[in-house]
This record gives C-alpha cells, sequence and structure tokens, in this order.
C-alpha cells in the first residue's frame, strides 16, 4: 500500500510539471500592459475630440479620433495588444499645445474592421496619414512598439516632417521595418534600458538614420505607451521637446 501510495504521489507531481510546461507562454507587450489598455476600454469623448472613419488601400474601414485643432499633425500609431485608448492621455496633452492629433485602431482591433494582421498594419498607418494630410499640411508619426515598426516602414514613402518611435521591434509578427538609411526626415527613437532588446534596437536604428536624429535610452522597464504613463515620465517631455524643434525648425 505504501508504493502505491509513493507511485501515485510522483505521478501526480510529474502530472503537474507537465501541465505547468503546456502553459502558453505569454507576450511581453500583453504581459506589461496596464489594466484598461483594451479594446473594451471606453474610447476618449468631448467637444475637442471628433471620430473618424478611415478607408485603408484594401477597403477595409478603421475607427478613429481627432483631438484638438492646429497647422500641425500628428498621428500616433498603437503597441500591441493595446488599442487607440493607450494615446488617449497623450492626444489630449499634444492637442493641448496646438497640434491635431490622430489616434486610431489598427485592423482588428478595437472598433476597426478586419481581423488583427499585424504584417498588414502598415497599410493602416498611410491610411491615417492620408486622413491627417486632409486636415493639415505637416504631419509627424509617432508609433509604440508595432505601431514605431509601422511608422519606420511607410516613413521613407510618405509626406512626413518626422518620426518618433517608443520601444520599436525591426520585426514583429510579419511587420519589418523598411531602410532607416532612406528616411530623410528627423527621426527620434526612444526605449528603456531594462525593455529586453528595445534598447539595442533603438541604437541601431539611431546608427543608421541620417541627421538630424536622436536617441534617448531612459532607465526601467516600460515598454510603448507604458513609457508615457504617470505625472513624472521622461518620454512625454522629449517627445513635446522633439516636436517643437522639429516645427520651429520648418518655420
Amino acid at each position: 500500500m505504501y508504493i502505491n501510495k509513493k507511485i501515485i504521489f510522483c505521478l501526480l507531481i510529474i502530472a503537474l510539471g507537465i501541465s505547468g510546461c503546456s502553459q502558453p507562454t505569454q507576450n511581453k507587450e500583453s504581459s506589461m500592459l496596464p489594466p484598461g489598455e483594451s479594446s473594451e476600454s471606453k474610447l476618449a469623448e468631448g467637444p475637442n475630440v471628433r471620430v473618424v472613419k478611415i478607408e485603408t488601400e484594401d477597403g477595409l474601414k478603421l475607427n478613429g479620433r481627432f483631438f484638438g485643432r492646429g497647422d500641425v499633425g500628428v498621428v500616433l500609431g498603437h503597441m500591441y495588444p493595446a488599442d487607440q485608448n493607450s494615446w488617449s492621455k497623450t492626444a489630449r496633452k499634444l492637442s493641448g499645445l496646438g497640434y491635431t492629433v490622430l489616434t486610431f485602431d489598427f485592423r482588428g482591433y478595437g472598433l476597426s474592421e478586419g481581423t488583427k494582421n499585424i504584417s498588414q498594419i502598415d497599410k493602416d498607418m498611410r491610411a491615417a496619414i492620408g486622413a491627417m494630410s486632409k486636415k493639415t499640411k505637416k504631419i509627424f508619426l509617432i508609433g509604440a512598439s508595432m505601431g514605431g515598426t509601422a511608422a519606420l516602414k511607410v516613413g521613407p514613402k510618405e509626406n512626413v516632417a518626422g518620426i518618433a518611435t517608443l520601444s520599436a521591434p525591426k520585426e514583429f509578427m510579419g511587420l519589418t521595418v523598411g531602410n532607416i538609411n532612406e528616411i530623410m526626415v528627423p527621426t527620434l527613437f526612444l526605449a528603456s534600458a531594462a525593455d529586453g532588446d528595445a534598447p539595442e534596437n533603438a541604437r541601431d536604428f539611431y546608427d543608421q538614420a541620417r541627421e538630424p536624429r536622436e536617441i534617448e535610452i531612459l532607465p526601467g522597464s516600460n515598454h510603448g505607451t507604458q513609457m508615457l504613463l504617470g505625472d513624472d515620465n521622461l518620454a512625454l517631455p522629449i517627445i513635446e521637446g522633439w516636436l517643437n524643434r522639429q516645427v520651429k525648425s520648418l518655420d
């Protein structure tokens, strides 16, 4: 009887070990996503926020929001697995500084049509740029993680005034950056020092980029729009200062 109990105990331990190993691994961006950054979050509303439907070249309608009004536009591309809500606070802050700001859901995210196909979201970024071009003549792209990768891919082919990225990977689920050296406008690369490959990617992008280029490796491990959380965050003042310098240089 003693032997049988021992065997049963051992089999139980083995079974638990196999069960633990079979659990799906959680994507880093998903595991670091703050509560509320999901397609179920309430979209920003208010007198200075306007709903827009953006049609892509392959016929999908994306859900977006314009914040504020100004002569200079800022298009914000969200990270995975968040949606445009992850940019709401930043969009309000930048629109308060006089920019027209556009947030939008990539295909399959939030209230946008289609299925989640990250390898195609560069088409969504181009559509967002097209929507902004109807409102302003100078457009800056700012992308978090996969949104940054999309911005770097479309940047060389679009009429934009500058590109900034937060934790942008070189490749993510079939989406790859373009030739960084072909980007002819100012660039800013942000990453957190302890955020996996993000700081190395930012340094590589910076090394390949043309002047004027800037890079900031910030302390901590925050990823993408998480770098903008908290009133004491360092990333937002850096972005604000960068935008201000670029706009002044265009005048």
